[in-house]
């Protein structure tokens, strides 16, 4: 990526200062504390430093400074997961995530300048080839080396209906490359405007120029995405409004238990009498059609007949049935669980989890590395190997079809794909966000089973150990169970009903065909880069 243009005066400082301010609106595009609106402009300080062509050493530190910095700030809460640990963690694994805004802002220094004097063809092929690269990067991040998806860029848009909608056309990372877009799309225009400026200020015998000339085509690309996304949503709103319906009426227990003390023998006793008093709670006015516990809610596992004996007599003397995270032994290992105790017992089949944590729940290469898991459990967890879906019945006598996801499993949107297409009416997300203590991480985690809804188009009802717990519908709306205006509380809930179809729906684009625009954006990426590679010979 080397050049023989020089670099504009002023431009290593623009460098920094553009790197900056992207980084910086990046930060709050996020919730809780950020805007949706943010993603739509974050992107255009870089773009426009980058412009100005600073010479490539200061750009690659202030690329890879800013990026990281970041990354800390966006996962400073992984400090409170087994300290030291988590420190370890927050200085490695953002090290790791900001090589791929760093990559990307590499080739944005590459081709973004080319632009300038390029015809339009080349000039919306180098826009969009740089938006598929952020997608491809982003697809990347969340399949290597066990994958970390955590927070792509369209997970800014959670209470956005109108982006959210191109979810069940493209998907998550759709979403991405279509906010890139427009980002790039926008710095394309100020571009143009400075540059017009400079041609009218150079006084050609032609005269000014008109705003007819000024018009610039990228910036409309740009926009295209969201239009899209305003007639893909008035058709959702249709087909939703018109949609035959089944409601479901949820309940969740929020233990709220210390992630740690949760193992300690000496607190089980404690721990199952809170969990069952929750349970009555909620159970009491018989509104639920049933109640939802969070990840490995009790340390207990469905073989102790003892433990699914008291399930078995809660759930009678509630006369609801029960959806539990819990443990399910495998072979010479035990599953991260989710299963169904109704009044006859455990139901078949009990979800597995299917994509473990590295070091939490196994230790990638136990044969050669010193290490161990973080959890204490002694052996490894065994995943699961397919969607598993869990058979309910309403109170009314409508029986449905549940996928579950366990942990962080919704941060692949993949699993929920699969859920869909085994035939999955809804989704269930329990996790423990205890761990990330209460700050911005359990915000960060919903905001990607918001994603899952919008994708599939199936609603998710959430619960946690502590953190977000709630509904989301099928729109991707979201209606989170709240304490005194905080997610943080002990205790149980009715969430927000979940309307059903009462008869099954088509599965969405996205669902039916996958990630296709990871491979388009991948493909206008290539021929992008034949098109710099060209125009530099």
């Amino acid at each position: 990526m080397t050049e023989q243009t020089t670099s504009s005066p002023g431009s290593a400082r623009l460098a920094w200062v553009g790197a900056a301010l992207t980084a910086l609106l990046l930060f709050f595009s996020f919730g809780p504390v950020g805007h949706p609106f943010w993603a739509f402009v974050a992107l255009v300080p870089a773009a426009l430093a980058a412009s100005l062509r600073p010479d490539w050493r200061t750009w690659r530190r202030a690329s890879f400074a800013t990026s990281w910095v970041l990354w800390i700030a966006l996962l400073v809460w992984l400090r409170h997961v087994y300290p030291p640990l988590g420190w370890l963690g927050l200085v490695l694994l953002t090290a790791y995530c900001a090589l791929y805004p760093f990559v990307w802002l590499l080739l944005l220094r590459w081709i973004f300048p080319a632009c300038s004097g390029a015809s339009l063809p080349a000039r919306l092929l180098a826009i969009a080839g740089l938006a598929g690269a952020w997608g491809l990067l982003e697809w990347t991040r969340g399949t290597i080396l066990s994958g970390f998806g955590w927070l792509p860029l369209a997970a800014s848009q959670t209470g956005n209906p109108v982006m959210l909608s191109l979810c069940a056309w493209a998907g998550p990372i759709g979403l991405s490359i279509a906010l890139v877009l427009f980002n790039l799309g926008l710095a394309r225009w100020i571009v143009r405007l400075v540059e017009s400026y400079r041609e009218e200020s150079s006084l050609q015998p032609a005269g000014p120029m008109g705003w007819l000339r000024r018009l610039t085509p990228e910036l409309y690309f740009g926009l295209l995405p969201v239009a899209l996304g305003f007639l893909a949503l008035l058709a959702a709103n249709a087909r939703h409004v018109s949609m035959a319906k089944v409601s479901l009426a949820p309940g969740v227990v929020q233990t709220d238990f210390d992630p740690n003390a949760k193992w300690d023998p000496q607190r089980l006793q404690e721990h199952l009498v809170m969990a069952e008093a929750m349970t009555a709670s909620v159970a009491a006015n018989k509104a639920a059609d049933f109640i939802l516990w969070p990840e490995a809610a009790l340390p207990l596992s469905l073989e102790s007949e003892a433990y699914v004996s008291r399930l078995t007599g809660l759930t009678k003397a509630v006369d609801t049935p029960l959806v539990i995270g819990t443990i399910d032994r495998r072979g010479a290992g035990y599953g991260n669980a989710v299963a169904v105790i109704a009044a006859e017992g455990v139901q078949k089949p009990v979800y597995a989890k299917r994509h473990l944590v590295p070091f939490g729940e196994y230790v990638p290469f136990a044969d050669f590395l010193p290490l161990r898991k973080v959890v204490p459990i002694s052996e490894d967890c065994v995943a699961g190997t397919g969607p598993a879906l869990l058979p309910l019945t309403t109170r009314r006598g409508h029986t449905f079809m549940a996928g579950a996801l366990v942990c962080y499993e919704d941060v692949f949107p993949e699993l929920a794909r699969e859920h869909a297409l085994a035939g999955a009416d809804v989704l269930f997300v329990v996790t423990n966000d205890a761990w990330y203590g209460r700050e911005a991480g359990a915000y960060q985690h919903a905001a990607h089973s918001v994603l899952l809804a919008a994708a599939t188009g199936l609603p998710v009802v959430r619960c946690g150990n502590a953190g977000w717990s709630g509904t989301i519908d099928s729109l991707g709306r979201a209606y989170p169970v709240l304490e005194n205006g905080s997610i943080y509380f002990r205790g149980s809930r009715l969430t927000a009903p979940v309307s059903l179809p009462r008869f099954r729906q088509p599965d969405t684009f996205w669902v039916r065909h996958g990630d296709w625009a990871v491979g388009l954006g991948g493909l206008l990426f290539a021929l992008t880069y034949v098109w710099r590679r060209r125009r530099a010979a």
